[in-house]
């Protein structure tokens, strides 16, 4: 599989029938049905993600009634329900890499509040290491569940954006939420 960019990540996301929070790919102008898509899925807070560019504005907790507001300078964008709304429930955010030469990648942190952006400029936990590595491993919280999602998906060599909650969440009400798939960007 090969994803270059954010859209592609977006559909590989849905051909894979991935969970992940309700959200919609927008464009400017589009109020109506991103007042369409609030009204659909209501919630306290929403995430806000510039789709146009790699490392765009992202914003991780708009409240309900500003939502309108703070996509005016967007182009092309998605809303999602925010992983805001979980932060009591929310056990590991970040990314993580298999390789199919048995190398493990993950940027990772336990922080209740973090977004995977914050897991990555603070991480608890940023490896480079081979599955076989157990002392290490082990240390991260619910690794051995992450592991099982993502082989069981067939996400291998491929970098996952994902959070674990300790309750079923998502439009798939499962444990682990993706966010972005990445290869090739």
């Amino acid at each position: 599989m090969k994803i270059q960019n954010k859209l592609q990540s977006i559909q590989a996301i849905n051909d894979l029938e991935l969970n992940k929070f309700p959200e919609e790919l927008f464009q400017i102008g589009e109020e109506e049905k991103v007042v369409e898509f609030l009204k659909r899925y209501p919630a306290s807070y929403y995430a806000i993600r510039d789709k146009s560019r790699a490392g765009g504005v992202f914003k991780l907790k708009v409240e309900f009634n500003k939502v309108l507001d703070e996509i005016k300078d967007f182009h092309l964008f998605t809303i999602n329900v925010s992983s805001a709304n979980y932060t009591d429930n929310q056990l590991l955010v970040g990314e993580i890499e298999f390789l199919s030469n048995n190398e493990v990648y993950a940027i990772l942190t336990t922080d209740p509040s973090a977004s995977v952006r914050d897991a990555l400029s603070h991480p608890e936990f940023n490896i480079k290491t081979d599955i076989f590595d157990y002392t290490l491993l082990n240390r991260i919280p619910h690794f051995n569940f992450v592991y099982n999602y993502i082989i069981s998906h067939n996400l291998k060599d491929i970098i996952v954006e994902f959070s674990l909650f300790d309750k079923e969440v998502g439009i798939k009400e499962e444990k682990i939420v993706i966010y972005e798939l990445r290869t090739h960007y």
